[in-house]
């Protein structure tokens, strides 16, 4: 996550009986039957968006936005106001999410910041409310410290009248026991990106590659942050709502009369039994532009398709170390020579497009002499770095330079929220 109006009136008792048990099984039916046509596509923004067009955003295909208000008590994005408005005006379904901060917050000071933010633009009764767990410690501490995000559930679920979401990575869930918030009904929003930090949009990614348990399913799933979509200047958070703006409503607290479902057909993608339907050299063009990610996402989204598909693969990128054998999800890769630009590599070694390339920084037109991109997929930089799931554990002597080079650590400083003099721990994860 990467991210004023009036307050707002009481919540109406009818609205209560949208009980989240109901949410869990229209959802869990949901997933369970393939295809689903209850999902819809959407972002989450912060700061680093500033105001956007809401205009632009929705003929984009941005059906919901999830809105950072506040991180801990202290700070409050500069430009909620403006971005709630946005979406509002045109018929975005809103969700506010609070950057959590245990560091500096007790869990009942913070969620009581955070409603106030929301009551303060109206969106108590009609947006999701979530919490934002990815803390950083050293040696992970609070990442573990679950009993600080289960309190703030319960204290915005008591205020807000709903049953939170929690956000966070999937390299996070296994850190710590998250029994106790499941039993709330909490829903569950996890951010893993298959493709990495490649450039992305709108679009339906299918099935979450990755474990969520102890939580029955992922509500809505993060695939990527670096979308382009109209009306945002600059890369986006973009997102999978396992549901329709009904569910939408009912997460809320929203009386279900308010919408009208608007549900996204999902494309060619869609799974059948657990497999892709489209032709299966269609679905090879998509593997080799990275649309499957690496081993063992790649086996997984693919399903039974996977030897079928792969063996087209593998013919056409025979010859080269460019074979993406489903043992190791290797890519073609080169070192970048001074004065290379990603049009001349992509044009002499024949893999075009250059946006098919992966390349450290997200952005194939800032690439450095001495970095490794790939065709086909996941990105080696110049420099090691040891990730784990769609996040990278801080080793001692490590610091942003090092793990995500010249032409990447800004960004990576931006994204986890870190400012001058740019100190990250042992143990810390970094997305």
């Amino acid at each position: 996550m990467t991210t004023a109006n009036k307050g707002t009136p009481k919540l109406a008792k009818s609205r209560r009986r949208y009980r989240q048990p109901t949410i869990a099984f229209l959802i869990a039916a949901c997933l369970a039957i393939a295809p689903c046509a209850m999902a819809d596509t959407g972002i989450d923004t912060a700061s680093y968006q500033g105001c956007w067009d809401g205009a632009q955003a929705k003929s984009s295909g941005v059906n919901f936005a999830f809105i950072k208000l506040n991180q801990g008590t202290g700070y409050v994005n500069p430009y909620a106001t403006c971005q709630v408005n946005a979406a509002r005006a045109n018929g975005i379904r809103e969700g506010a999410y609070d950057f959590a901060s245990p560091q500096t917050s007790s869990p009942e000071a913070e969620a009581d910041k955070f409603v106030a933010e929301a009551r303060a633009r109206g969106m108590v009764g009609r947006a999701i409310p979530v919490l934002d767990w990815e803390p950083s410690a050293p040696g992970g501490y609070w990442g573990k410290q679950t009993w600080w995000a289960l309190r703030w559930v319960n204290r915005v679920k008591s205020t807000w009248g709903v049953n939170p979401m929690i956000y966070m990575s999937a390299a996070m869930i296994p850190t710590g026991d998250w029994s106790a918030v499941v039993a709330t009904n909490a829903g569950l929003w996890v951010a893993g990106y298959p493709h990495g930090y490649m450039g992305d949009r709108l679009r339906n990614p299918g099935s979450v590659p990755y474990s969520v348990s102890p939580w029955p399913f992922a509500a809505a799933w993060q695939y990527s942050s670096s979308g382009a979509v109209g009306g945002i200047s600059g890369a986006v958070d973009v997102n999978w709502f396992y549901g329709d703006a009904v569910t939408w409503a009912k997460y809320a607290g929203a009386p279900a009369s308010s919408v009208t479902s608007n549900a996204t057909t999902p494309p060619t993608n869609n799974k059948t039994n657990g497999a892709p339907v489209a032709d299966a050299n269609t679905l090879a063009s998509a593997v080799i532009r990275g649309e499957y990610g690496n081993d063992p996402q790649r086996r997984q989204l693919l399903g039974g398709r996977y030897t079928e598909v792969m063996a087209i693969v593998n013919r056409r990128l025979a010859g080269s170390s460019g074979s993406m054998s489903g043992n190791n999800g290797g890519a073609y890769c080169v070192v970048v020579s001074s004065g290379d630009t990603m049009g001349a590599i992509a044009s002499r070694t024949g893999r075009t497009p250059a946006s098919a390339w992966s390349v450290p920084s997200g952005n194939i037109n800032r690439i450095w002499p001495g970095q490794r991109v790939c065709y086909g997929g996941s990105t080696a930089s110049s420099v090691g770095a040891h990730v784990i799931g769609t996040s990278h554990v801080v080793t001692a002597g490590e610091s942003l330079w090092t793990i995500y080079g010249a032409a990447g650590w800004q960004a990576a400083a931006q994204r986890n929220g870190l400012s001058y003099p740019y100190i990250i721990h042992p143990g810390q994860v970094l997305r």
